[in-house]
């Protein structure tokens, strides 16, 4: 059975509440929470608040700070300055909501997992508010050459932080308090490894309520604590046990006795999805031992779309040319630094497997000792003992991949795409990993969904679990995405992982 894996942290305990033991056909089932009414709208709330998209976060932070700065100006009215000007209010504001929005969208405010930590949640807003002050002040002094109020800026700021901070703290608080009640129909391997996801930071809104199996259970379901009994044997009251998501297993749904047992369960209220797209949606990763090749038909890819095509081009020839300009002034400083370091070579290009597997020349700053591999592709590993002093340096910081903004140019890599390996690698891979030449449907990035969502890999299955969150890039990529994608690479750089 598969064991989900990701980083992140775990979600803290349940409250402790009343509890009733009730178990189907004389079995005694797991404690399970017996929720108040007032539980269940907390619950209820704090799932709310978890559930919201993107959008809804944005348009409350801009909220808060358009009506903190309109506050701002009512207490602390601007004074008239003629070598100065005082900058009006809606365009303080709006200086303002931008400068929080980037600042936020680069330091992770509005990723999945800020809230999960009281700690993650309140660094990450101090950061955010301290960064969306200087740009403000940067482009009111700077571009605009006009002045704000301090008192009115660290009103405004205060605000934000405590009533932004405060949303993300009620939200933690609810789903600490009240988790969702999870119920598995399947074999206990797969309760298991929902179990072991929790454990690495997933599913830490969740309450495993225990699993039930599709058919007449054996001897060592009967007598698990953990098995609530099987579904041919009647449906049990699922809300005794306070569930309120059901997953099927991949082997369930394709059973008709099982898709039978799925309609008095949704009358129940319980949501009802499969393992696969449960998964999905609950990590941001495509299950690869659950497709088919039927899957790429109804993913409704957009990678051979004309019109994402082109603004995806478009994107990576201003970006690509921007950073190259930007950049410049750091290329000799690097390049004397390596040559310095050990006399060899400043550049270093090596064959990678692009779109459609074609093979093309990539292009970065040498990071290790010249003898590093001697013509044999070997697995990186942390603190490769091959990467010189410099060289780390220039990884940690990603400097290392500066060079690869000219593979962009050229058309042969994109900013946003699955890491590209060696083609030696990609055959060893292909051959072990269902499903692995699809991933070259894109071009490759120089950052992407599995750059960012998983660690180095340094073995195949690493590579494995990197090509689940390449596969969900290849359905759900878009504009939106690839600029979520680039603001959490400069937030993970900027904070250090935070």
């Amino acid at each position: 059975m598969r064991t989900p894996v990701a980083a992140g942290q775990a979600g803290s305990s349940v409250a402790s509440e009343a509890i009733v033991t009730i178990g189907p056909r004389g079995n005694t089932g797991p404690k399970v929470s017996v929720s108040a009414v007032g539980a269940r709208v907390v619950r209820l709330a704090g799932q709310s608040l978890m559930r919201l998209p993107v959008s809804t976060w944005l348009l409350a932070d801009v909220s808060i700070v358009s009506g903190a700065v309109y506050t701002g100006y009512h207490f602390f009215p601007p004074f008239q300055n003629p070598d100065m000007p005082h900058v009006e209010f809606w365009q303080a504001g709006a200086i303002f909501a931008f400068a929080v929005v980037v600042s936020s969208l680069v330091f992770g405010l509005y990723e999945r997992e800020t809230t999960t930590g009281r700690s993650r949640i309140l660094t990450r807003m101090l950061l955010t508010t301290a960064s969306a002050t200087v740009v403000a002040y940067a482009i009111i002094y700077v571009i605009m050459y006009a002045t704000v109020s301090r008192r009115t800026a660290a009103l405004a700021m205060s605000i934000f932080f405590v009533g932004s901070g405060s949303l993300r703290l009620l939200a933690l608080w609810a789903v600490n308090t009240m988790h969702r009640g999870l119920l598995v129909v399947g074999s206990r391997a797969l309760h298991d490894s929902f179990r072991t996801a929790q454990a690495n930071g997933f599913l830490h809104e969740y309450r495993l309520a225990g699993y039930a199996t599709a058919y007449d259970h054996s001897d060592g379901d009967r007598h698990d604590p953990d098995c609530l009994g099987d579904i041919s044997g009647g449906l049990p009251d699922l809300t005794k046990y306070g569930v309120t998501d059901v997953v099927l297993g991949a082997g369930c749904t394709h059973d008709p006795k099982v898709m039978e047992w799925v309609v008095p369960c949704l009358q129940q209220g319980c949501r009802v999805t499969s393992e696969a797209v449960f998964y999905e949606k609950a990590t941001g990763q495509i299950l690869v031992d659950e497709i088919t090749p039927a899957w790429f038909l109804f993913a409704d890819l957009k990678v051979h779309c004309d019109e994402h095509a082109t603004m995806k081009r478009l994107v990576d020839i201003v970006t690509s040319g921007v950073g190259l300009l930007l950049t410049s002034p750091l290329w000799p400083l690097i390049a004397l630094v390596i040559k310095l370091g050990d006399g060899g070579p400043v550049f270093y290009s090596q064959e990678r497997v692009g779109k459609n597997g074609q093979n093309f020349r990539l292009y970065k700053f040498r990071t290790m000792r010249t003898d590093a591999e001697n013509g044999k592709s070997i697995w990186c590993s942390p603190n490769d003992p091959r990467v010189t002093r410099f060289g780390r340096l220039l990884r940690r910081s990603r400097l290392d991949e500066l060079p690869q903004l000219y593979n962009v140019l050229l058309g042969k890599m994109s900013i946003v795409g699955p890491r590209p390996e060696r083609p030696d690698i990609v055959g060893e891979l292909t051959e072990k990993i269902p499903y692995y030449q699809e991933r070259h449907l894109l071009k490759p990035g120089i950052t992407g969904w599995a750059q960012i969502g998983f660690r180095y890999g340094a073995s195949i299955e690493d590579s494995k679990r990197k090509l689940q969150f390449d596969l969900y890039y290849l359905k759900e990529m878009s504009f939106e995405l690839d600029m979520i994608i680039l603001f959490r690479t400069i937030g993970t750089f900027l904070r250090g992982g935070i």
